[in-house]
């Protein structure tokens, strides 16, 4: 029998919504009550609802931050809003984030019984579907490809719920320790040949690598695999520590290429994410992967990306260059399109005077455009910035262009749609207090930075805002900001000449020994180490 959690601030109200549901027939019941979102955020950890029940105005929390909460902490959760004729708005708002529907006051019990009879049958549906994917699977493989694609899918996407969680484990992922590495398997398809592709199966390929990865994973490490579309294969690692996988013919990534390479005629390129914690944190791993696998349209394939190392790879393009790039950078972030179209004609004019060859041209375009892209990927703006295209295809047709006046224009255009774009996806966000807060720390963690301080920014009361942002985004406010100041401090480290304790000073940290302190701890090497061994990969791979 489904159950409900009734979320309102009027004791007298909670009681009359129970006894009508208890007159609607034994269909539904009851699971408890809860006078305000912090209350309710308990009692869904105890009681383990159904369904929310809940008012949109209350104290302390309103019901559309509690939904907020309760989405992530209960991912398979079906949540109706109740509001009064004056709170409409409010309840549109609640609906965007994903209730499944709402319910005006004075609430009416032939409405009430409309609304749960069409949640009951969502519930009966789901429930009869996972049964039959959990007797399916063990009784036929296609069954289990076709699940553990669901799977992988709502993995990826911070979708898993209890449901799924359960057949994971079924299938033998039980995700025991807390910290993921994710590595996204591509088929480099000329080493298969066109006609040898067109004339087989497609999915085929893909079980082969996949079965290679999985059976890799079994014997070095724990995590599970699964066919992800025509030409990819993911793999999740877990891990008990936030260490990075280990680089180098010896990685795990790379004994799967290898093994793949010498037992077929096939070759694979993989990307690699660095470790993010959590099941909350697979979305953003899966992201790192595929932005380092994007990589290969400079690098080629055959190979292993790291997240954390693709940065350093290519020709050098002149300190002249590497300073226009962070003036670009900020005119996008500024939304200026004249200064956007400025810096992107003396961007291109002196990388190309630095430049060694057409190709360290396109090598550095590559790397300016993959920058932008997982900047417009953290807004929330990559989809209206390519127009739905592909990342893949705009880096293709921008390495096809020869003539270094196209080339600008080229950029400029590309620039200033994604400046438009950005300041759309802030529009969107400004109602987002965690979306508000995490572009609020992006401008400026190079400053002293607090929690009191960017929760006063988005008007929320510190210890709130703490709890809020970890529970939305997996990582408390400090490791997202020592985060962002570390991934600017190693993009500087690979590419420029500057001094470790300028970068430390400008990226945030106190002082120098503190940040040499934090920088070890996160790539298990030092500053300085770090950048000689990014020098030393970009060395040989020229050579």
């Amino acid at each position: 029998m489904p159950s409900i959690l009734i979320v309102d601030d009027e004791s007298i109200f909670r009681k009359g919504l129970r006894k009508m549901i208890g007159g609607l027939g034994e269909d539904w019941t009851v699971a408890g009550e809860a006078c305000d979102g912090h209350e309710a955020l308990d009692r869904l950890e105890e009681l383990a609802p159904d369904v929310l029940l809940t008012d949109i105005r209350m104290p302390r929390m309103d019901g559309i931050q509690l939904q907020r909460l309760a989405a992530s902490r209960q991912p398979g959760l079906l949540t109706v809003v109740v509001s009064g004729y004056d709170d409409f708005s409010y309840a549109q708002q609640s609906m965007r984030q994903g209730a499944r529907d709402y319910l005006m006051k004075p609430i009416e019990r032939e409405e009430l019984a409309r609304v749960l009879g069409r949640l009951g049958e969502e519930l009966r549906t789901r429930r009869s579907a996972e049964r039959r994917a959990e007797a399916g699977w063990k009784a036929q493989p296609e069954v289990r490809r076709h699940l553990a694609g669901h799977l992988a899918e709502a993995l990826l996407a911070g979708r898993i719920g209890p449901g799924e969680l359960e057949l994971l484990e079924q299938m033998g992922a039980s995700f025991r320790h807390p910290y993921f590495v994710c590595l996204v398997i591509n088929l480099d398809k000329h080493s298969v040949g066109e006609e040898r592709y067109r004339s087989g199966d497609p999915s085929l390929f893909q079980l082969y690598i996949q079965q290679f990865a999985q059976e890799m994973l079994d014997r070095h490490a724990e995590g599970i695999s699964f066919v992800l579309s025509e030409t990819k294969v993911v793999a999740l690692v877990n891990r008990p520590t936030p260490e990075p996988l280990r680089s180098g013919a010896d990685s795990l990534a790379e004994m799967i290429r290898r093994q793949i390479s010498s037992l077929s005629r096939l070759t694979v390129t993989i990307g690699v994410s660095a470790p993010a914690e959590g099941l909350g944190g697979i979305p953003r791993a899966y992201g790192e992967a595929e932005i380092a696998l994007l990589h290969r349209l400079i690098a080629g394939g055959d190979c292993v990306l790291d997240y954390a190392e693709v940065g350093g790879r290519g020709s050098a393009a002149g300190e002249a260059a590497r300073r226009s790039a962070d003036r670009l950078e900020q005119a996008v972030l500024e939304g200026a399109p004249e200064r956007i179209a400025a810096e992107a004609a003396l961007w291109v004019g002196e990388l190309c005077e630095a430049a060694r060859s057409p190709e360290a041209i396109h090598q550095q375009l590559c790397k300016l455009l993959l920058r932008y892209y997982e900047l417009a990927e953290e807004l929330g703006a990559s989809s209206a910035w390519l127009g739905g295209q592909d990342i893949g295809k705009r880096l293709a047709e921008v390495c096809a262009i020869s003539s270094r006046e196209e080339l600008s224009e080229r950029l400029q255009e590309l620039l200033v749609r994604l400046a438009a774009a950005i300041a759309q996806a802030r529009a969107l966000q400004e109602r987002d207090p965690v979306a508000a807060a995490a572009r609020y720390i992006a401008e400026h963690y190079r400053e002293p930075l607090t929690l009191r301080d960017v929760a006063e920014a988005v008007y929320l009361n510190p210890a709130y805002f703490s709890n809020l942002f970890k529970q939305r985004t997996g990582e408390t406010f400090v490791e997202h900001l020592t985060g962002l100041r570390l991934r600017e401090a190693e993009r500087r480290l690979a590419l420029t000449s500057d001094k470790i304790q300028a970068i430390a000073e400008e990226t945030g940290f106190a002082h120098v020994r503190h940040f040499n302190r934090v920088f070890k701890s996160r790539t298990g090497a030092s500053p300085k180490e770090y950048r000689e061994r990014m020098r030393g990969s970009a060395e040989a791979r020229s050579r």
